[in-house]
């Protein structure tokens, strides 16, 4: 009904005599059910007008998802309760606060819109870690970052801490997104730091885990049960793809269309 009574309001017209209604016959369903627009916020900050403003121009096309990237090496853009250095050091005071958060979703709600939040992990990690530098895979301290590209900040995928760490902050996040799926980033991991960390080499000998992918598929794999104990389905970029993920997962493309291909032969939904 919203996407029809859409349809209406733009067929609206004017002459000499008034407006009105063209006499016409409409028949129309979606191509794909997931129509989403990803907006950053962590690079380039945008302010509250912004995305609302946003999110009437997707309600006009009839989109359904907005994909609000709020974590990278450049910023962290909301609000943590349970972790307040997150907002507090990793953001130059340019975040949203969990107020704002709850009403970009309930205004994305009245236009038929799921807001789905991405933080990304463990790469593309820098403004988590400018805030804890302890769950780092080298040591600190660390800055929010000014320039774009690959960087080699990530989490450590062998301290049990990052895990408590990370159940903490998904837990309250998830209260904030209603939605079902949960983005994890997962791109760009150049594993550099992680080569270089004696005693991560030494937990993947222990674990038989034998690159830096099947390092990360591990990581992934305890953020699963971490999301889907809060409710939650996991989204990823591509490079989330591995042998040792379940195809419950949700590969997002972005490398290219091979990337979707693959996933989708081998049984996963994909983005």
């Amino acid at each position: 009904i919203m996407r029809g009574l859409e349809t209406l309001v733009q067929l609206l017209d004017a002459d000499s005599s008034g407006y009105f209604f063209p006499g016409c016959w409409i028949q129309d369903k979606p191509r794909f059910p997931w129509r989403g627009l990803m907006i950053d916020v962590c690079r380039n900050f945008l302010p509250m007008d912004v995305i609302l403003r946003n999110l009437d121009g997707m309600a006009m096309l009839k989109m359904n998802v907005l994909h609000l990237h709020l974590s990278e090496d450049q910023g962290f853009r909301i609000e943590s309760k349970s972790f307040p250095k997150l907002h507090q050091l990793g953001s130059d005071g340019l975040y949203f606060s969990q107020s704002q958060i709850r009403e970009i979703v309930r205004y994305a709600e009245a236009r038929g819109i799921r807001v789905v939040p991405e933080f990304d992990m463990p790469g593309h990690a820098t403004s988590w870690l400018v805030a804890y530098p302890e769950l780092a895979s080298a040591p600190g301290p660390y800055t929010i970052c000014r320039r774009w590209g690959v960087q080699d900040p990530v989490f450590n995928p062998a301290s049990e801490k990052t895990y408590r760490f990370l159940e903490k902050f998904i837990r309250e996040m998830a209260t904030l997104f209603p939605d079902a799926y949960f983005h994890i980033g997962g791109d760009e991991n150049n594993g550099q730091h992680w080569s270089a960390n004696a005693e991560i080499q030494q937990f993947m000998k222990k674990h038989n885990i034998p690159d830096n992918h099947a390092l990360q598929a591990y990581f992934n794999q305890r953020i699963l049960k971490i999301l889907t104990q809060c409710g939650k389905k996991m989204v990823g970029w591509d490079e989330i793809l591995h042998p040792d993920m379940p195809t419950s997962i949700v590969v997002h493309s972005w490398r290219g269309p091979q990337y979707m291909m693959e996933s989708a032969q081998k049984g996963y939904n994909g983005i």
